[in-house]
């Protein structure tokens, strides 16, 4: 196994409502660990407020802490993780807000007033609720240029979008491309497969690559065996980093960036 090529698999909307798919996640992602026989130390993306839904499912939340003493990175993943910020201003904006994503890009058009004020009330839940929190990534990794200086003035260690890792203060970015699959209807199940197995083909000998999964990602048999299939082959000759250690490797100091190998973790 190369030193060098590591893999970052990092589970989304991690929520109370979503709880279901997560776990049907984990379950599957503690199966290829075990048949890789490699640790597997998980970023989980955590939101405080799905949905405007209150946070505060005390079973959930000791579900995270638990997840986090095991070795497992928690990060914010906005508060509400949908989008309420002002209209589109022109149809490419109407196209990935509204269609692509759903509405749910809730950092996507915001404000530095706004986003700062988001972030603080996601933080001061983490806070309240004994979660260990240094990283952030907004929904669907869509960042207004003001959102992005509010993260980084909120103090977050590293963010991320669906092509690089960033590491803060700074914003200096490491390559990392993303697997992720589209499950919300069969064309896009379709068209997701052929698509990530194209890309994972034409990037497999780039350092550092990552798997982006959400709770559907276990609903449908031929989605979970395309996602896990590739990530037990890439266990096999990567290692298993959480984004914070990966975001180490865009630290000028290459003696920095190299991390320490991963805490054996499992989902």
């Amino acid at each position: 196994m190369s030193e060098d090529a590591a893999v970052c698999v990092v589970v989304h909307d991690c929520a109370a409502a979503r709880a279901a798919g997560c776990e049907a996640v984990l379950s599957t992602l503690r199966e290829v660990a075990d048949r890789a026989r490699q640790p597997l130390p998980l970023t989980l993306l955590v939101v405080p407020r799905w949905h405007g839904q209150a946070g505060d499912d005390r079973a959930w939340l000791h579900r995270l802490r638990t997840l986090a003493g095991q070795g497992h990175e928690l990060a914010l993943h906005g508060l509400t993780h949908r989008d309420t910020g002002p209209r589109p201003r022109n149809l490419l904006q109407w196209l990935v807000r509204r269609h692509y994503t759903e509405s749910e890009g809730e950092f996507a058009a915001l404000d530095l007033a706004g986003a700062s004020a988001r972030l603080a009330e996601a933080k001061a839940w983490a806070s309240r609720a004994g979660l260990p929190i240094s990283g952030f990534v907004a929904p669907a990794w869509l960042m207004s240029g003001p959102a992005l200086q509010a993260v980084e003035q909120a103090g977050f260690s590293h963010t991320c979008t669906l092509s690089r890792i960033l590491a803060l203060p700074g914003g200096l970015s490491v390559a990392s491309p993303a697997l992720v699959y589209s499950t919300r209807a069969p064309w896009r199940r379709l068209v997701s497969l052929g698509w990530n197995a194209q890309l994972a083909w034409r990037h497999r000998r780039s350092p550092l690559l990552r798997l982006d999964l959400h709770p559907d990602d276990a609903d449908h048999p031929q989605i979970r065996r395309a996602w896990a299939g590739w990530l037990e082959e890439a266990l096999g000759h990567r290692r298993a980093l959480r984004l914070s250690e990966a975001a180490l490797r865009a630290r000028p100091d290459p003696a920095v960036g190299s991390g320490t190998p991963p805490a054996r973790a499992q989902p």
